[in-house]
C-alpha cells in the first residue's frame, strides 16, 4: 500500500513540475475551514497559489490549524498541503477545478477509529496521504472568491470544506 501511495505521488510530483511555467501570476489566500466528517472542528487557511497566465492550472500550497472542541478541552492540531489543480469547466467568471495533491498533519491518528482508512503512512508524529481536491471559483478581478471540497485519504473524518478568498498579488 505504502508503495502505491509513494508512486502516485511520484507521478503527481514528477507530471506537475516538469511542465514549462508561464508567466503567470502568484496569488496570496485566507479562508476557513469545516470538517466534513466531526462537527466540532473548525479551522482556517493561509494559502499561496501560482496559477498559470491561461488559468488552466494551478499549484497550491496550504497551511490549515484546526480546533476541536470536545466539553472543556480544545485540541488543536496543524496541516500542509501541495496540490496541482486543472480547470475542468470556465463560464463567464465561474470556474470548477479538479486536482490531486499531498497532505501531512501532527495530529494523533487511531487507526482503529471506524471512520479512518489505512490509505496513509506516519513518520515518527506526522501522518501523510493523497488527496483529491474539487474547487469553485468565482473571478473578481484581482479577487476570487473559492469554495472547496478536501477528499483525503486520511479517511471520512478528515475530509474538509473551505471556504474564502484568494488575492492577486501581480507577481
Amino acid at each position: 500500500m505504502k508503495t502505491i501511495f509513494l508512486t502516485l505521488i511520484w507521478f503527481v510530483c514528477f507530471f506537475s513540475f516538469s511542465q514549462d511555467y508561464e508567466n503567470g501570476s502568484v496569488d496570496f489566500g485566507l479562508g476557513g475551514a469545516i470538517s466534513v466528517g466531526l462537527q466540532e472542528e473548525v479551522g482556517f487557511d493561509i494559502r499561496f497559489q501560482y496559477q498559470s497566465s491561461t488559468q488552466k492550472s494551478t499549484y497550491i500550497a496550504e497551511y490549515n490549524r484546526f480546533f476541536i472542541k470536545e466539553f472543556e478541552n480544545t485540541e488543536v492540531y496543524n496541516e500542509f498541503g501541495i496540490t496541482y489543480n486543472v480547470r475542468l469547466m470556465h463560464w463567464e467568471a465561474l470556474s470548477i477545478t479538479g486536482g490531486v495533491g499531498y497532505v501531512g498533519n501532527d495530529y494523533r491518528i487511531l487507526s482503529r477509529a471506524e471512520d479512518t482508512s489505512s490509505l496513509f503512512f506516519s513518520t515518527g508524529n506526522f501522518n501523510h496521504a493523497a488527496a483529491l481536491k474539487f474547487r469553485g471559483l468565482y473571478h473578481i478581478n484581482p479577487i476570487q472568491v473559492f469554495v472547496e471540497f478536501n477528499l483525503k485519504s486520511f479517511g471520512k473524518r478528515y475530509d474538509t470544506v473551505i471556504f474564502g478568498l484568494t488575492y492577486s498579488l501581480g507577481v
